[in-house]
């Protein structure tokens, strides 16, 4: 016998029009393969009248969402509006609580609202699904929820925000700036018109938070991780990361420490041949490493209708064959509650500096250097003009491997001085993953 889901999508741009067209043209392999039967119900979206790639006709409008799930021949919802509190949030709390399955690829909304959520659907026995919040075109959550020995997995690296790898890699091949990078970005559509969640790094924040809830068996905490953005990277640091066999790259990371769970999303020097500097455009890559199976590597477009509809339409099977798992690793009551931020331990930096180009400069810095305690593996100095400030010359330094907050507190110190123009950039140099 054929199982039924009636469906009902609030949120119709990229992302909803490809599940609606999906629905519509794979309906009899949906039929053949899996024995379910996908009817759409319902639709809403902030405009009727805006033109879509599928005809709004042939559905039934809501011009409010939330009437949608009172609707009682509904009994799933697709949310595809995002924001992690408003229309999103209403949606998820009253589908749960009215005992209706929910699927999202709204990372914030569970990155922010992980414990709610994950006691709504314990409590009403709801299917959730949110394959499509991390890394789009990549199965991360299923593999992890069904396939890897979570106990093992001591570390996880990965790049989860197609916009800022895009950037970063076409900074470096095309020697561009990452302004005209990011309006390179936006005109492929790979970028949105605000993009300061993708650059600012809260984007792959939030996603890392979500991974970390499955392998670490912990309440997403956005607080517990490190976060640095892209914003401040100029071309001379492709250049010279690349003169030291380095690609820059925006970096997830969490890894198990005496302390408890290190967390960070940082840019990166990684070394150009590893998996990691491979990975250009808008892909992404999640790389698991644990203590006998060894690495699990995991690449694919993290963005896009294509890869992250099929991640919805994914949810959608399952939920229909009665697939039900945990929101995150384990019930409720077994999760811990890390919401501190872990210090790291002591590794390499690349450091950037335009120094003011008068006698006693370079001593200065090398005093700030010393008092710090941190201590230079390489350095370059060339007579090379920053086009903002041409009486600052551009200092390139590698340190020795040091701990976050002493190279912070040095950061600070320049930055207070009148030996560098700007704020210097520092980057760890990733010599694990």
């Amino acid at each position: 016998m054929t199982k039924k889901l009636n469906i009902g999508i609030v949120g119709l741009g990229t992302v909803g029009s490809g599940v609606i067209k999906s629905i519509e043209k794979n309906k009899d392999y949906f039929i053949n393969n899996y024995n379910v039967e996908f009817n759409i119900l319902g639709i809403s979206a902030n405009s009727k009248n805006k033109e879509r790639s599928f005809n709004v006709s042939n559905y039934k409008w809501f011009d409010n969402p939330l009437d949608i799930i009172n609707e009682s021949n509904v009994d799933t919802i697709i949310e595809l509006i995002g924001g992690e509190d408003g229309l999103a949030y209403d949606l998820a709390i009253n589908s749960l609580k009215n005992d209706k399955n929910f699927i999202t690829a709204n990372k914030a909304l569970i990155s922010k609202h992980g414990e709610e959520l994950s006691i709504l659907t314990e409590k009403h026995k709801n299917f959730f699904g949110f394959e499509a919040s991390v890394a789009g075109g990549i199965p991360i959550i299923k593999t992890l929820k069904e396939s890897l020995i979570l106990s093992e997995i001591r570390e996880i690296y990965a790049i989860l925000n197609g916009t800022s790898n895009y950037i970063l890699s076409n900074m470096s091949k095309l020697k561009i700036s990452f302004d005209d990078a990011l309006k390179d970005a936006q005109d492929k559509g790979y970028a949105e018109s605000d993009p300061t969640l993708d650059i600012n790094g809260e984007d792959s924040a939030h996603k890392l938070s979500i991974l970390n809830s499955i392998i670490f068996s912990e309440i997403p905490s956005f607080n517990s991780i490190h976060v640095r953005g892209i914003e401040n990277i100029e071309l001379i640091d492709h250049h010279h990361s690349s003169e030291f066999g380095y690609n820059i790259r925006l970096i997830a990371l969490s890894h198990i420490t005496d302390n408890g769970v290190y967390k960070e999303v940082t840019p990166m020097l990684v070394n150009k041949d590893s998996s990691l500097g491979r990975v250009d455009e808008a892909n992404n890559i999640i790389k698991i490493i644990g203590q006998e199976s060894g690495d699990v590597v995991l690449e694919g477009q993290g963005a896009g209708e294509g890869p992250t509809s099929s991640s919805v339409i994914s949810d959608l099977i399952d939920c229909a064959i009665g697939s039900k798992l945990h929101l995150f690793s384990k019930s409720h009551s077994e999760l811990s509650n890390n919401i501190d931020k872990i210090s790291s331990e002591e590794r390499p930096y690349y450091l950037r500096v335009f120094l003011k180009d008068k006698k006693g400069s370079m001593s200065s810095l090398t005093k700030f250097l010393s008092d710090s305690n941190i201590s230079l593996d390489k350095i370059i100095q060339k007579d090379e003009n920053n086009n903002n400030e041409n009486n600052f010359k551009p200092v390139i330094m590698i340190t020795y491997p040091v701990k976050k907050d002493e190279i912070d507190s040095l950061i600070d110190i320049l930055s207070n001085s009148d030996i560098v123009s700007s704020e210097p950039l520092h980057m760890p140099i990733l010599v694990k993953g």
